[in-house]
């Protein structure tokens, strides 16, 4: 019996795991080194520096900055994109009632400022959750963007 358990949770584990979402987490010296320099040169007080794959040619790299701000970039062969992270307490009203009203059944994981070549806009990644208790997985996962007027663009 205890068997069964073991292999159903391990199972469970797995399958969760299978969901997470497409970026994979990589290791510095596996990022196009023009990407790795660029960041380098434009944050240099960066510590909890964390790098993830989206595709190809395109990464991400989170990071806190020197007042332990959560910070990313998003690296492309289109530009870079700068990401201010927002705490949850501080969520926009209009991005909290958005969510609430058009996609029913789902929460908000993430809430930032992207900035791309001087423009500003909220993005939040939302996504239904399933499960029960602590096991929860996120499925249907979306980018959502508003002004920063907080009028609504669109997904």
């Amino acid at each position: 019996m205890k068997k069964i358990i073991l292999l159903t949770a391990v199972l469970a584990l797995l399958h969760g795991a299978s969901f997470a979402q497409n970026m994979k987490s990589v290791p510095e010296k596996d990022v196009k080194v023009n990407y790795v320099k660029d960041f380098q040169r434009q944050v240099k007080d960066a510590t909890n520096v964390e790098w993830w794959q989206i595709d190809e040619q395109t990464f991400k790299v989170t990071y806190l900055d020197a007042e332990k701000s959560r910070q990313g970039m998003v690296f492309s062969n289109k530009g870079t994109e700068t990401h201010y992270y927002i705490d949850k307490q501080y969520y926009p009203a209009a991005v909290r009632d958005t969510v609430s009203h058009l996609f029913k059944g789902y929460s908000i994981s993430d809430v930032w400022v992207c900035k791309v070549r001087g423009k500003m806009t909220y993005q939040a990644r939302i996504a239904r959750k399933s499960g029960f208790l602590w096991w929860k997985k996120e499925k249907d996962a979306k980018i959502v963007n508003w002004e920063v007027d907080g009028k609504y663009i669109g997904e």
